[in-house]
């Protein structure tokens, strides 16, 4: 489950429904879900939407594919992060499966 804050120490972002911030630890994910449907549904916890009701796609920005294999391939001897923007937000891929969903633009 993708746990929701509020991004920043601006107290009046956040007072004003400031950025959000969605990060989805890997350790609460089942090991048979994908990296990349973790990602889409973080996304879509940020957007506070569900994920068939998204407008953008994965692929808009990245390969779901090499996703996947890019940290679960490896048997975790990969360390690293993948960022890359989606619509208004930006998100973080860790190598341990931990995804982060920042709102990077009001939109």
């Amino acid at each position: 489950m993708a746990e929701r804050t509020a991004g920043g120490d601006d107290p009046v972002a956040a007072r004003e429904g400031g950025p959000r911030v969605v990060h989805s630890r890997a350790a609460d994910r089942d090991r048979e879900t994908d990296l990349s449907i973790a990602v889409i549904e973080a996304i879509a916890e940020a957007k506070a939407i569900e994920p068939t009701e998204m407008e953008a796609t994965l692929y808009d920005a990245v390969d779901p594919d090499a996703l996947d294999r890019l940290f679960t391939d490896h048997g975790g001897a990969v360390a690293g992060r993948v960022v890359f923007e989606i619509g208004p937000h930006e998100v973080t891929v860790q190598s341990n499966g931990d995804v982060l969903v920042r709102q990077i633009d009001p939109r």
